[in-house]
């Protein structure tokens, strides 16, 4: 059994908080999430440890995979509207 001894590499860059809570993401935060243009991410925050966040690239697999699950679009749009009826 092969043994894989890479030393794990962190990645420490820099971004500014901006209007919208929006930021840039530094270029080698992008590598090294190996994100590509329209890439959906993940941010995880504990609360129990303020300051900290994990960054995560939700896999492109994910895309469109429940699509037809709940049948078509029409359909689901049908049964919405039903239950917020049912609400009143």
């Amino acid at each position: 059994m092969e043994v894989d001894h890479k030393m794990a590499v962190i990645i420490e860059a820099e971004a500014r908080l901006r209007a919208k809570n929006q930021i840039t993401l530094p270029e080698p935060v992008v590598s090294a999430l190996e994100a590509k243009l329209d890439d959906t991410l993940i941010f995880e925050a504990d609360t129990s440890e303020p300051g900290i966040i994990r960054v995560r690239l939700l896999p492109r697999s994910f895309a469109g995979a429940l699509t037809g699950v709940y049948g078509s679009a029409a359909d689901v749009k049908a049964f919405v509207e039903e239950e917020r009826a049912a609400w009143e």
